[in-house]
């Protein structure tokens, strides 16, 4: 099967979870037999065969405001999209989040090839409402996505029943799709625990982009309640996303500094090695349609502390491979870390059962295999 990936971001530019997403669910079909042509933002106009899979980028560079970006993005991704299609005919036109939906859909209209749309997150949720002019061309293009689509395909329960309600996609047109994960690769780490931590000292990790709607400043409400009662956490605070300097700040102001440190960014290579260093992974957000951190960790063998909400309901088993706690809630975040870490054997038992929950659930080719049911469905 000839496939064409669309997506704003793909290795090594990553800005979220969606660019992982493309190149391992890409990189699984390949594997398969099927051939992946990806065409993506970037800074000028390149191509290059990574890892077996063939990349187009085109001149991204921003705009003078977001729509400018959006529009001009994706008139040249279509326009290297029928280049290509000069060439090859493609099965399946496979569109990622609301950034590549225009390029998608024109492409639809001069092939016979269908058009899927993997929604990884809705605008409405990420921000609480559509209250601006970027929020209401976010979330058109979202709707638009699910509307041009042959078939729409979600990664978590909780965002399908919102495409339902919001812009009421006919239930058998949408597909629950989770992230997968490359276990192997996180099992592999080295420990660098007497690099983040002194001896006597429990490693706590946090890893995401550093903004609202990761529970940042709730887990950081939470860390003198935990240190009241349990004065040997070390939290670690792993991610960019420009607040790494707020977020640092505010840990101060609360009087956790020492107990709190902020590394910023963390490659790929360094991100498993803190996996294996940890007692415990924290995700304490307000909004996670999958929450990708969650499968690596549990990977890793280690417990993931976890809000109930979105993906984290299905990925993380409740006192099984780690603890659900109240988004939001400094308590319910401190109650949630003192008792993943408070029993050592109970905390490895966690580990362990999170390890094949994630070999067993949630392999990329588990994901592929999804995937192209929903590619077959589509091609009727």
């Amino acid at each position: 099967m000839e496939i064409l990936m669309l997506t704003w971001e793909y290795p090594p530019n990553k800005v979220g979870g969606v660019a992982a997403h493309v190149e391992d669910l890409s990189k699984t079909l390949n594997r398969m037999g099927h051939d992946i042509t990806v065409i993506t933002f970037g800074q000028e106009e390149e191509s290059e065969v990574r890892d077996g899979i063939e990349v187009h980028r085109i001149n991204a560079k921003e705009g003078p405001d977001i729509t400018s970006w959006v529009l001009m993005s994706n008139h040249r991704m279509q326009k290297k999209g029928v280049e290509l299609l000069k060439e090859r005919d493609f099965d399946i036109i496979h569109a990622h989040d609301w950034s590549a939906v225009p390029a998608a859909a024109s492409l639809k209209e001069v092939t016979d090839a269908p058009m899927i749309t993997t929604l990884h997150s809705l605008e409405r949720s990420r921000v609480g409402s559509i209250h601006s002019d970027m929020s209401k061309l976010i979330n058109d293009l979202e709707w638009y996505g699910a509307y041009e689509a042959d078939e729409v395909i979600t990664v978590g329960e909780d965002i399908e029943n919102e495409i339902l309600h919001h812009f009421s996609v006919p239930g058998e047109k949408l597909h629950h799709v989770p992230n997968g994960v490359f276990a192997d690769k996180f099992k592999k780490g080295d420990s660098i625990r007497d690099e983040i931590a002194l001896d006597w000292e429990r490693p706590v990790l946090f890893v995401g982009r550093l903004c609202h709607q990761k529970g940042v400043r709730h887990l950081i409400e939470a860390m003198p309640k935990v240190l009241d009662k349990k004065p040997e956490v070390k939290f670690i605070v792993a991610g960019g996303g420009g607040g790494v300097e707020h977020y640092r700040n505010m840990a101060e102001s609360v009087g956790v500094g020492d107990k709190a440190h902020f590394p910023g960014f963390v490659p790929d290579d360094q991100l498993i090695d803190l996996y294996n260093s940890v007692d415990a992974t924290v995700m304490p957000s307000i909004y996670e349609p999958f929450g990708i951190v969650a499968l690596e960790s549990m990977a890793a063998g280690t417990p993931v502390v976890g809000s109930y909400v979105g993906g984290i309901k299905q990925t993380v088993v409740h006192e099984w491979t780690g603890l659900h706690v109240e988004p939001a809630n400094p308590d319910s975040i401190a109650w949630g870390i003192e008792k993943a870490i408070s029993d050592p054997t109970w905390n490895k038992w966690l580990g362990k059962n999170g390890k094949k929950r994630a070999e067993k659930k949630f392999t990329w080719e588990r994901v592929a295999d999804m995937t192209l049911d929903v590619y077959e469905k589509a091609l009727g």
